[in-house]
């Protein structure tokens, strides 16, 4: 609602409660501000404007409106500016922002500027403009002047003749000349004449959209499939009433053919949806298929797109001309109009948590924000995270199966090789015997095959093999990474690098070996046992460059690789009939991690993977190199089991009481020295026996796993609760009682519902 409505219903002067943009301000502190007089009839919640504060002027949000202020009226400071004559967010996304500053303990503001792009709020980026060359003269009048000049003036016929052609479409000075078979001084003295003329017209900065070769159009939805679409549309239209669906669909059983036809319902109603992907180079992927069935009803979000790209597709959705957001975490802000759905396909990703404040994980805001909107929230996996099965079982989230594969197609079989068995026999390479079979005989059958290692880097490590010294990185508490290439150790959390000193920093040895294996030493292995083999390698290291995800497995889809090396990025979503071999270099990777969720994430990545393959018409096989094969998590993806690996996961989870059997916090105490850093660990953990009635569990002070990061030492403490409240209630005291009288020289970083305990 506008003020000026409500001024016509009460007439009385107004003001506004203004959030400033200042992310250091104290936690969710707002300010009153008059309302001039000449804003009455425009200004709205959402509205960005300037507001004096103190001795500066700064950019504040309009967050609500006020009857009566606590101080005299004359004191009271107005409102500068009004920056752009539109609402940034409605009461209901606020109403989203609101809950996240209170759920993750964050600032409003800092929320605020996650949900909207920078770009957008910086008024830093100009609308692209071109100048488009139009008729001037009437239609009928123009076929007189072809005439007229068709003799004395062949060329400037030629122009005038194609753009009577083509006046529904945009061409600018020298595309039009060139189209014309002329110069462009053609063209400036058809303007001279009057003839046409140059229009200044808003371009979109379009993303790269690749299409697939025919339009698709939509299958036949086998039984499951219906079954899952028609329990969904129950939910469409029922306003005040939100469901989340746990769509549990093996790999390869057509969940996103599910989310293509719900979709397409939705825009039958003029209704718009959010689909959300974990990982940047899945966008395109799910991008085509899209694109292929609903055109430019799409809007693409990601931080691959650059800043003008990225206004442009946020003011589509922003204005209605794009009914269909697709994009990674943040595009679960998306200004989607008359919003009807969101999807999260590969739901249990640990990138749909943003892992630097402000902390919050895109599948809790989902649920949240189509609860507020009163709409259906779909999440999609092949292996649910355990809180979302965990809530399908207790009936908080409707279940949905698709048990089977599209045409019925055999899940591929998963072999587990055990590397101690391969040692004991001599055999010292990176590949078992068996994979090495498989993998010369699918080369032989022309047919392609997918190496995982969730390891990049060349080396794991270089270590002194005379005293023992594992090189590290000066900032952070970690071994540095070889990489071969660039003939560099590199740190994979600061960037840290440096070359291999010929003696030991600690003893002076000459005797320094690089230990491990990344995928770029793999890689270097396999063209050396393969040297036939077109190799390509998907990492970060080979995926900084825009447009190379898709360059890489534009290359796959064509036949143009034979083996695709790559870190877990490769592991989901991607569709690929030519592989029929997939190898999992080390399953022991993410095991030995001191993580609750390191049993649950290796299941995942192993089924995930061994999906890729089993997809066409050729059978697929999957090998499975480890130095644990009897791990349960190992066991249940050998044989696809989701329910074999939850039971045992569940109790032991209900034993430990981790999630889904308690709410966590993780605290990060850090700081440049020290001894600073382990008094401030130990001033909180004090703090905290004054509530040990309403804590479950508390784990520390303790160096954190990775005790130096950047630079800055680090200490954690770890909490467990019961209950929300609980949890909320210590989250506020801290705010409130501790934090003011905290070491200035210390950070706490508050992470609520972490994903990674590291």
């Amino acid at each position: 609602m506008k003020l000026i409505e409500v001024l016509v219903m009460k007439k009385m002067t107004k003001y506004a409660k203004v959030v400033v943009n200042v992310p250091f301000i104290e936690r969710n502190k707002f300010f009153d501000y008059k309302i001039p007089e000449k804003y009455f009839d425009e200004i709205e919640i959402g509205n960005l404007v300037l507001v004096p504060f103190g001795k500066r002027s700064i950019k504040a949000f309009i967050i609500s409106f006020k009857n009566n202020v606590e101080i005299e009226d004359s004191k009271l400071k107005e409102i500068k500016k009004i920056y752009k004559k539109e609402s940034f967010f409605t009461q209901k996304d606020l109403k989203l922002y609101q809950w996240m500053a209170d759920y993750y303990s964050l600032n409003l503001i800092s929320v605020i500027r996650a949900a909207i792009p920078a770009g957008v709020l910086n008024n830093n980026i100009n609308k692209k403009k071109n100048k488009y060359i139009r008729l001037n003269r009437e239609v009928d009048e123009i076929r007189k002047i072809i005439k007229d000049i068709e003799k004395k003036a062949p060329k400037q016929k030629e122009v005038l003749k194609f753009l009577l052609e083509n006046q529904n479409k945009d061409y600018i000075k020298t595309e039009l000349a060139k189209k014309a078979g002329t110069y462009p001084g053609t063209v400036n003295r058809l303007i001279e004449k009057g003839y046409i003329r140059s229009e200044e017209k808003i371009k979109r900065r379009k993303p790269y959209m690749e299409k697939k070769d025919s339009e698709e159009k939509s299958f036949e939805a086998n039984k499951y499939q219906k079954k899952a679409i028609e329990k969904i549309e129950d939910n469409f239209f029922n306003s005040d009433f939100s469901q989340t669906y746990l769509l549990h669909g093996v790999t390869g059983s057509g969940k996103t053919e599910v989310y293509l036809q719900l979709v397409e319902k939705l825009l039958k109603e003029n209704q718009g949806a959010i689909i959300l992907v974990p990982e940047i180079s899945l966008a395109p992927v799910m991008v085509r298929r899209f694109y292929s069935r609903f055109g430019d009803k799409i809007a693409v979000l990601h931080s691959n797109l650059s800043p003008g790209e990225r206004y442009d597709e946020w003011l589509r959705l922003k204005n209605g001309k794009a009914k269909i957001a697709i994009g990674a975490r943040s595009a679960i802000f998306a200004p989607v109009q008359n919003l009807g759905m969101i999807i999260i396909d590969e739901e249990h990703e640990n990138s749909y948590k943003q892992g630097t404040y402000p902390y919050y994980h895109a599948r809790e805001v989902g649920v949240k924000r189509a609860k507020i909107l009163g709409i259906p929230l779909v999440l999609g996996s092949a292996t649910p995270s355990l809180k979302s099965y965990y809530f399908a079982q207790k009936n908080y989230f409707k279940y949905l199966s698709l048990p089977e594969r599209i045409n019925k197609r055999d899940m591929p079989p998963v072999e587990i090789i055990d590397m101690r068995d391969e040692m004991k026999e001599g055999n010292l390479s990176i590949f078992s015997q068996k994979l090495k079979n498989n993998i010369e005989d699918a080369l032989k059958r022309n047919e392609q095959i997918l190496l995982f290692l969730n390891r990049r880097g060349y080396s794991s490590f270089a270590l002194c093999r005379e005293c023992g010294h594992v090189l590290r990185c000066e900032n952070c508490d970690i071994s540095l990474t070889y990489h071969n290439q660039e003939n560099l150790l590199k740190c994979h959390y600061c960037d840290y690098q440096q070359e291999i000193p010929r003696f030991c920093p600690e003893c002076g040895s000459e005797y320094i070996k690089k230990f491990g294996i990344g995928t770029e030493k793999l890689e270097e292995e396999v063209k050396k046992y393969f040297p036939e083999a077109e190799v390509d390698r998907m990492d970060i290291d080979t995926t900084t460059k825009k447009g190379a995800h898709r360059k890489i497995l534009k290359k796959l889809e064509k036949n143009k690789t034979d083996i695709l090396i790559g870190t877990q990025m490769i592991t989901k979503g991607h569709d690929y009939p030519g592989i029929s071999v997939v190898g999992v270099i080390t399953a022991d990777t993410i095991l030995n991690l001191p993580d609750f969720r390191s049993a649950e994430r290796t299941f995942q990545l192993i089924t995930q993977v061994a999906g890729r393959t089993g997809r066409g018409d050729i059978k697929g096989e999957v090998i499975v190199q480890t130095y644990t094969p009897g791990h349960y998590s190992i066991q249940a993806a050998r044989k696809h089991d989701y329910q074999k690996f939850y039971n045992k996961e569940i109790k032991l989870r209900n034993q430990l009481n981790y999630p889904p059997f308690s709410k966590l916090i993780n605290i990060i105490i850090e700081g440049k020295k020290n001894e600073k850093v382990i008094r401030g660990a130990n001033d909180l953990g004090s703090f905290f026996d004054n509530y040990q009635s309403e804590i479950l569990e508390l784990l520390g002070p303790s160096p954190a796993p990775i005790e130096k990061l950047r630079g800055k030492y680090r200490w954690q403490i770890i909490l467990k609760f019961s209950k929300y409240n609980k949890r909320k209630h210590i989250l506020d005291e801290i705010k409130e009682k501790f934090l003011p009288y905290k070491l200035k020289s210390v950070k706490f970083n508050i992470d609520v519902d972490p994903i990674s305990m590291l």
